[in-house]
């Protein structure tokens, strides 16, 4: 076996028995959460090395590698490579194919959120903020090098806890496939943008087209 050969049956392991550890009598074709609690249980058993990749809808794909209840209330915080994504969960599904675990995916969808600032920009998908210890918000531009300006501007240095975070507005939908799984050959961002039942015909389409 070639190095990417091996590379993709150890993700195809790895999928399989995340999968498994979260349905260990029997997988079904489709499950579905509403609760905060559940949703949060679910893609804490995703968050692994190398795992997973999260298709956003702004087009960005990263790993996932842990999740917590955000400070904002009906929020969870996403903790990928590059950044702290704070959602608000609408429901997340699973959709499984027998004997095609890397076409296995999670499709987590996002409910609006007021935005925190009011700006003359058009907010596509998420806005950049700080998210202080307190909860508090405070917008991004005021950062710089650490440290922050109010509106009197008094330079004020951020605390360990206070962090930089993406706050995304919009209703739209995260897809979570494994790393090596063929979807990211054939992803783009319209996709997210798509409901439950057209994405998961897509997905079909192209399990058959791939046999």
């Amino acid at each position: 076996m070639t190095d990417k050969e091996v590379n993709i049956y150890k993700n195809m392991q790895s999928w399989e028995e995340k999968i498994i550890q979260i349905f260990p009598r029997a997988i079904p074709n489709k499950c579905e959460w509403h609760d905060e609690i559940d949703i949060l249980n679910i893609l804490f058993t995703l968050c692994y090395k190398d795992l997973n990749n999260v298709f956003y809808p702004d087009g960005q794909v990263l790993s996932l590698f842990g999740v917590d209840f955000s400070k904002e209330s009906s929020c969870i915080e996403l903790y990928t490579e590059e950044n702290i994504d704070i959602i608000k969960p609408r429901k997340l599904s699973f959709h499984y194919y027998d004997d095609a675990y890397l076409w296995s995916y999670f499709r987590l969808e996002i409910d609006d959120l007021s935005p925190v600032f009011k700006s003359k920009d058009k907010i596509e998908y998420r806005e950049k903020l700080i998210c202080l210890e307190s909860g508090e918000y405070i917008d991004s531009k005021k950062w710089t090098n650490g440290c922050y300006y109010d509106d009197n501007n008094n330079k004020i240095e951020l605390g360990i806890k206070d962090q930089l975070v993406n706050r995304y507005v919009h209703k739209s939908s995260l897809l979570i496939f494994a790393k090596e799984s063929p979807f990211r050959w054939v992803y783009n961002k319209t996709l997210n943008s798509l409901s439950e039942d057209e994405i998961a015909k897509i997905i079909e389409d192209l399990i058959v087209k791939e046999c």
